[in-house]
């Protein structure tokens, strides 16, 4: 009897889990980009993750940067938004801090208080599928994703963008402008 009791807690466990994949998945579903600044989507993120996770979650921005282009924006956040989210159902942490730099170049840390774990070296297998996600995510715009964790020290997720990202309104602007040069010559 003791088994079967066990065998339906860990249903119960395995539906509420994921019930909570679900609805975060719905939420972040229509990510959107800001405009031509990041930090509003980035604290809104936030906000919503302190929400479902209960929490305490704060933004540190330093530098100042040239804008991200949109597709940008949107996959630096949809990697935030996975860290995250690896930090609700893994951690069990008490803080989490986003830290970003904009100078030389954009660089988003997300980093807990929590448990850590050992990160494998070079293995991705479904049992770090959020890993494998932001990697391939990373590698799409040509970051770099680095993984730090500790076991009982918590864990740092790094994403770091290439060097002079130009921003597409930038580049538009640019090519625009040489355009009208060129027709008035």
């Amino acid at each position: 009897m003791r088994s079967v009791q066990r065998v339906l807690e860990e249903i119960d466990t395995g539906v509420r889990e994921s019930y909570g994949d679900v609805r975060e998945l719905l939420v972040h579903f229509r990510t959107r980009a800001h405009g031509e600044d990041i930090e509003p989507a980035l604290q809104t993120t936030l906000r919503k993750f302190e929400h479902q996770s209960g929490m305490k979650a704060s933004l540190q921005m330093q530098g100042h940067g040239m804008p991200l282009a949109p597709h940008l924006q949107i996959q630096v956040l949809h990697v935030v938004q996975e860290a995250l989210s690896n930090v609700r159902k893994h951690a069990r942490a008490g803080q989490v801090w986003l830290d970003v730099q904009q100078q030389p170049q954009w660089r988003f840390e997300v980093r807990d208080d929590g448990v850590g774990f050992l990160p494998d070296t070079g293995r991705t297998d479904e049992t770090h599928v959020g890993l494998r996600i932001m990697a391939e995510r990373a590698d799409r715009i040509g970051a770099t994703l680095d993984v730090v964790s500790t076991p009982g020290r918590g864990t740092s997720i790094v994403l770091t963008l290439p060097p002079r990202v130009p921003a597409v309104p930038v580049a538009r602007a640019l090519a625009a402008a040489a355009a009208a040069a060129d027709t008035l010559r």
